[in-house]
């Protein structure tokens, strides 16, 4: 019951939210605030709180959680105090790099303009929502649906479900933190004019699925 819920429930958060960004194009809203209130321009694109700390510091943070991830799956081998933990980090050495993955593959087949490419917001590609491009894509616009940079914290949704058998009173904590750290990620590419709200969402539920999936297949290993 647990399992199916876990699948159901962000789901249905997702469309409770998805639907009303489409149907009021709330996107295109909230990112015209985040321009006229940076002067007509995406004044904090090349900021180096937005850009260096929170884009390519966020990045490096991602990469290096999960370098540590892959070496204490290795470290589980040999160590008697991380051999408990070997099925959970082959868990989390699966579902992380996969989880992004999914999200890079969604780039690749859909054909949605970041933001600041459309003409609205200083670009030069007309604007179109996400949505009526899954069916008319418009000819020459990019790859930025959904966004790549809130899926390296979205990734680590993995952590929930790990924690669910480790640590299952910590595992409320964890959730709360990735999602805090995918609403930071998500903050910083809106206002940079990197991607729009439904492009954190649908990089969010991507991740979460993926993490859900794997956790399902394997969860009966874990207590062995």
């Amino acid at each position: 019951m647990l399992k199916q819920k876990l699948f159901w429930l962000p789901i249905s958060l997702y469309l409770a939210l998805i639907i009303p960004i489409v149907w009021w194009d709330l996107d295109w809203q909230l990112a015209n605030y985040w321009y006229q209130l940076e002067g007509q321009q995406w004044a904090l694109r090349y900021n180096w709180l937005t850009q260096r700390l929170l884009h390519d510091g966020g990045h490096d943070l991602a990469v290096g959680l999960y370098i540590i991830v892959l070496l204490l799956y290795s470290f589980s081998y040999k160590s008697p105090l991380l051999a408990k933990y070997k099925s959970g980090l082959a868990y989390l050495s699966l579902s992380l790099p996969l989880a992004t993955l999914a999200v890079s593959l969604f780039k690749r087949l859909t054909t949605v303009d970041c933001p600041w490419s459309v003409i609205d917001f200083g670009g030069q590609q007309p604007y179109q929502s996400w949505f009526h491009s899954l069916w008319s894509p418009i000819t020459g616009a990019g790859h930025c649906f959904p966004s790549g940079h809130a899926s390296s914290a979205y990734m680590f949704f993995g952590l929930y479900f790990f924690s669910r058998y480790y640590w299952p009173t910590r595992s409320t904590l964890i959730l709360i933190l990735v999602i805090s750290m995918g609403l930071i990620f998500g903050f910083d590419q809106q206002i940079r004019g990197a991607h729009y709200l439904s492009h954190d969402l649908t990089s969010a539920i991507l991740c979460w699925l993926v993490c859900w999936f794997i956790w399902y297949i394997r969860v009966n290993r874990w207590t062995r």
